[in-house]
């Protein structure tokens, strides 16, 4: 758990994909939130539904491609007659949050080219700079938690082993945001920690997303490319963030 050198991708995963035509509304942001999605909820998500032009994606967005029923099913799906040639998923919180725990019960999909993400962002479109923070699993190797930090763009991640296969069932995965330190936990065990003392963390409150999509051939070495006609599933069977105040106070989330 010590300094990591990474490659420099700065254009990757989150430079965009917040880019929602939905007007953000600010929250307070002592407040946290778990969220089921038995059913579709009424307000407080917002789905994309967008053709997408971005050289690190090969993924446009649809609402049909997200279903809530006893949790989220995000699906991702080959197209034809388009610049991309798949359809995925995303959802967003509409309210910003900030330092806290960030959970989910997440069964990513399998397949090379294929992205399961679960991560806080914000940037540009916000108003802000880009700081994010991620927990994306790889479909080509999802034995594997790909855990990243972007602040003011620039990004940095760890490939973190987990000792089992993530894709063979639901598992809870979190990570806590802290002033001084990053700390990730897959299936209720801490398995990375970054510091202040170490490296520059995100400090920017940001929106809370979930996400299935396939990368573009321009970024194979790192996330394989998924063939033509090729189709997935993610599940996501709640979110819920717990503000640091709240985590500390060993209270629930409102």
């Amino acid at each position: 758990m010590g300094r990591l050198h990474l490659p420099n991708r700065v254009w990757r995963l989150g430079l965009a994909l917040a880019m929602f035509t939905a007007a953000p509304v600010m929250s307070n942001q002592i407040h946290g939130y778990s969220e089921q999605f038995l059913t579709a909820p009424d307000q407080g998500w917002h789905i994309a539904n967008y053709r997408f032009s971005h050289p690190a994606f090969d993924t446009d967005w649809s609402r049909a491609n997200l279903k809530f029923e006893q949790g989220l099913h995000l699906s991702l799906t080959p197209q034809t007659g388009a610049e991309n040639r798949f359809v995925g998923a995303s959802v967003r919180r509409d309210t910003q949050s900030h330092y806290g725990r960030y959970e989910a019960l997440l069964h990513p999909a399998k397949g090379p080219g294929i992205i399961t993400g679960f991560f806080t962002y914000t940037g540009p479109h916000y108003g802000t700079q880009h700081d994010e923070i991620d927990i994306e699993f790889l479909g080509q190797d999802t034995t594997r938690m790909q855990v990243a930090w972007f602040v003011d763009g620039v990004l940095q991640s760890r490939q973190i082993p987990l000792g089992f296969d993530a894709a063979d069932r639901p598992r809870a995965y979190a990570f806590d945001w802290h002033p001084d330190r990053l700390r990730w936990y897959a299936d209720g065990k801490l398995v990375f920690e970054i510091t202040e003392d170490e490296t520059t963390l995100p400090k920017e409150p940001g929106y809370l997303f979930a996400n299935l999509w396939a990368a573009d051939k321009s970024v194979q070495n790192w996330a394989g490319l998924a063939p033509d006609g090729a189709s997935a599933t993610a599940y996501v069977g709640h979110m819920s963030f717990t503000p640091l105040q709240t985590l500390s106070a060993g209270l629930d989330p409102e």
